[in-house]
């Protein structure tokens, strides 16, 4: 397991809330100048949106010499997303899996173009699986954990494809809820303690994974900022291409 060292780097994770209220954001804070790196958002909360300051936030980075990664939200595709994404990759439209695949698959197109528009490429996109409101999840029984598992299985697929490496951004009752608590051991791991402790946040670099993958970043927040740090030796670097998984597709 991965383990905390004198070499942790400390970052931030920002989106479409750190634009400013004229382009639909909060005007929250950027990184401060302390920071080591930054993990930009590519939506604007949902899959097939776009943070309208993604372009900005890239260049606020790269101007202050930031390493940067990216994060992609998932979520279940909407009935529209469905009929019209639901061909739009390598399975069989003919079956409600195949469907519910390529959707995920699309959930990565789609974030891939918008990086490709900014001229972004980060060594590791982060998967967001968490609730949302607006777009729901499946209520969690067995049936449906498993076709959020295709959706997801298809985004990772998606990512990749495009030769992306990728991991995954949750924390334990969601991704339980959402996916079954799917073990993905190969897939690495970005996790949160919520709204906590600096400490509490560190404490999850030792601590088993909501996947059973190996935790390579560990956030924290509070109303004003999202806060992350690398945990063991791993210095925010690009990460190897994960296999996507296999389990569940059609």
């Amino acid at each position: 397991m991965p383990t905390t060292s004198r070499h942790v780097l400390a970052g931030n994770d920002i989106s479409w809330p750190q634009c400013p209220a004229a382009a639909g954001g909060y005007g929250l804070p950027l990184p401060p100048e302390s920071a080591g790196f930054a993990v930009i958002g590519l939506s604007n909360g949902l899959p097939f949106t776009a943070n309208p300051c993604l372009a900005w936030q890239l260049t606020r980075a790269t101007n202050t010499n930031l390493l940067a990664h990216a994060y992609a939200m998932a979520a279940f595709p909407t009935a529209a997303q469905l009929r019209s994404h639901g061909a739009d990759g390598p399975w069989s439209p003919a079956t409600r899996d195949g469907r519910l695949s390529n959707a995920g698959f699309a959930e990565a197109a789609d974030a891939v173009a918008g990086m490709a528009r900014a001229g972004f490429l980060p060594g590791v996109v982060w998967i967001d699986v968490e609730p949302h409101r607006p777009q729901p999840w499946p209520a969690t029984t067995a049936a449906r954990q498993r076709e959020n598992r295709l959706v997801l299985g298809g985004l990772m697929r998606g990512l990749h494809d495009a030769g992306l490496a990728y991991g995954l951004y949750s924390f334990a009752s969601a991704w339980a809820g959402i996916t079954g608590s799917w073990k993905l051991p190969g897939v690495p791991v970005w996790a949160t303690a919520g709204q906590d402790t600096p400490a509490r946040a560190r404490a999850m670099c030792t601590k088993p994974s909501f996947s059973g993958g190996h935790v390579y970043l560990a956030q924290w927040y509070d109303d004003v900022r999202d806060y992350d740090v690398t945990c063991g030796t791993y210095a925010f670097t690009p990460l190897p291409l994960a296999a996507p998984p296999e389990a569940d597709f059609p």
